[in-house]
């Protein structure tokens, strides 16, 4: 297989597919976090309500906001999304570097690019 194939049918491709999970996942915590401070701020707004207008139904409502909070919080480290975003991004930028270091290779620089895999 050709330098130049192989840099458009394998890495390209999977420097794509890397970089569309990374960004999937970097969402999925993004979700979870903002979804994760409204629960907390809604319960300082009802705690704040509670002040003014004391209705029993707002300390339960706070507390059924603080649980989902919490578990909305404990989901998103469960489940990692943060680190397996970082991961992913840095599949995508090795494999960035590996198509550099071939294109390298197959322009003139040998010399450059030997040194470059040592170092990978």
């Amino acid at each position: 297989m050709e330098t130049q194939d192989y840099i458009q049918n394998r890495i390209n491709t999977n420097i794509r597919q890397y970089e569309e999970l990374s960004k999937k996942y970097h969402k999925c915590h993004i979700g979870f976090m903002i979804a994760c401070f409204s629960c907390f701020i809604g319960v300082v707004i009802l705690d704040v309500i509670y002040l003014i207008v004391p209705v029993v139904w707002l300390i339960h409502a706070s507390c059924v906001l603080i649980l989902a909070g919490l578990f909305l919080l404990f989901f998103d480290v469960l489940n990692d999304y943060s680190s397996k975003s970082l991961e992913y991004k840095y599949k995508a930028n090795l494999l960035c570097y590996e198509k550099n270091l071939y294109q390298a290779k197959q322009s003139g620089f040998k010399g450059f690019a030997f040194r470059c895999e040592r170092f990978m």
